[in-house]
């Protein structure tokens, strides 16, 4: 199963381990499928995790939205692992709020994302294409906060929780970086993160349905002992 590597508090590495909110939840529940499968979570750079789904090399890759229509080759998804907020942190002075009335002739806002997020609603999505928003993908949230603290991005787009940790874990390297210097502008979505799986049965996965079912159970249970 293939985990995004830099995406706290959800999934990350850390000195060389896998960590995160959903890494050990899948751990804990992996654990009750061990007299049928061995999983073995593999870190990976998101955009590399897509293209390996889209590509059909792997099995499984967390932590996903549901993107049905623009990622075909992921289905199914597991039980929910857990809701986020993506929401637009801005530079003073910035604001997404009613984009598609700014005029045309403004200079276009610099949003920065994580390379092979899709994270834009409708109404980013057709000021992107009237070239209202410039939209730049970048390796991961540490380096959209350092281009946003160094004004060269003017908003970032990512869940809320994993921006106000990557600005708190900077802070010891931008002496004046305060998560107040950033603006939360407004939610852009909210989504629930999955396990997702490839779409491929045959004979490279003949075990697909029953580990997916036995996942979800155990996920279900995990999730109840820790809501108590």
């Amino acid at each position: 199963m293939l985990v995004d590597d830099s995406y706290p508090p959800y999934s990350y590495v850390s000195n060389g381990y896998l960590y995160g909110i959903y890494v050990e939840q899948v751990k804990l529940a992996a654990r009750q499928l061990s007299d049928h499968y061995q999983v073995t979570l593999e870190a990976i750079p998101w955009k590399r995790g897509v293209a390996a789904m889209e590509s059909g090399e792997a099995f499984a890759l967390m932590p996903p939205y549901i993107h049905k229509d623009k990622r075909p080759y992921i289905w199914p998804y597991s039980v929910s692992l857990g809701e986020e907020a993506v929401v637009a942190f801005c530079n003073e002075g910035v604001t997404l709020d009613n984009i598609l009335g700014r005029k045309p002739s403004s200079r276009p806002i610099n949003i920065g994302i994580n390379a092979g997020f899709l994270i834009l609603d409708d109404e980013l999505a057709s000021a992107r294409q009237k070239g209202l928003i410039k939209i730049w993908e970048n390796k991961d949230t540490t380096s959209n906060i350092r281009k946003l603290a160094k004004n060269r991005l003017d908003c970032y787009l990512n869940d809320r929780l994993s921006t106000q940790m990557g600005i708190e874990s900077l802070q010891s390297e931008f002496k004046t970086l305060d998560i107040s210097q950033f603006r939360e502008d407004r939610v852009v979505l909210t989504r629930t993160a999955h396990i997702g799986y490839t779409k491929e049965n045959g004979d490279r996965f003949p075990y697909k349905l029953d580990f997916i079912e036995k996942m979800n159970k155990a996920l279900q249970t995990v999730q109840r002992k820790s809501a108590r």
